[in-house]
């Protein structure tokens, strides 16, 4: 029998995203509230197995709780944190210098996250159903050097579209990225995310969609 999952809540982007990698897994998506597996609410105060929810969201009335933040969603709109990226693809394709702050971010794609949650969804492991567990990307990442990647991946995609690339513009210049070690003591904990995967039968947390792949997809979908 297929695995029956109903998701409630404010679906969006992400919630698109987990809909689709939950029925390549082969789960039953269904709207009925009765005789259901998993109910997996996304940013819901409702009642419900799995409780996705964005920083400084709580609920009560859930099993196992996902914090989840620093969310890449192409074409998703600005929830999950996604919307500081939207922000800083558009200034740039304006011609603006985007304002970056200090703040160190942990960018991780909706792809890893639907696939991490679907992992977790799948399971019939109920030592994975309840706790609390914080979801984002492993690296940090600082701002003026995510940006600065955005105008190199835009400055080579404009130079293609003009046919106006020159032997620089195509030489293979290094990536400005600079992520910062995730061995530091003061990234977040994902010691419950990466066990809880494991026991459902994954390899843990390990976010695959490099941050340059996502960027290229954003600059992409704002067309």
């Amino acid at each position: 029998m297929p695995r029956s999952i109903r998701l409630i809540g404010k679906p969006g982007g992400l919630g698109t995203a987990l809909e689709n990698r939950l029925s390549r897994a082969g789960a039953n998506i269904t709207t009925d509230s009765d005789d259901v597996d998993l109910t997996i609410g996304i940013a819901s105060q409702e009642k419900c197995d799995l409780a996705i929810l964005p920083e400084g969201m709580h609920s009560e009335n859930s099993n196992l709780i996902i914090t989840l933040s620093d969310v890449i969603i192409p074409n998703g709109g600005n929830n999950w944190g996604n919307g500081i990226i939207i922000d800083w693809v558009r200034k740039v394709k304006r011609g603006e210098s985007p304002e970056h702050g200090s703040e160190i971010r942990y960018w991780v794609n909706v792809r890893d996250v639907a696939d991490a949650i679907a992992t977790i969804s799948m399971s019939k492991e109920e030592l994975v159903k309840t706790g609390k567990m914080k979801m984002c990307g492993r690296r940090g990442w600082e701002g003026k050097y995510v940006i600065e990647e955005i105008k190199l991946l835009w400055d080579r995609y404009t130079n293609a579209i003009n046919h106006s690339h020159t032997k620089e513009s195509l030489s293979n210049i290094p990536s400005p990225v600079r992520g910062i070690d995730s061995g530091g003591t003061s990234g977040p904990d994902f010691q419950s995310l990466h066990h809880a995967l494991i026991d459902s039968g994954g390899e843990g947390w390990h976010p695959l969609v490099p941050l340059r792949t996502s960027l290229m997809e954003i600059i992409a979908s704002l067309e």
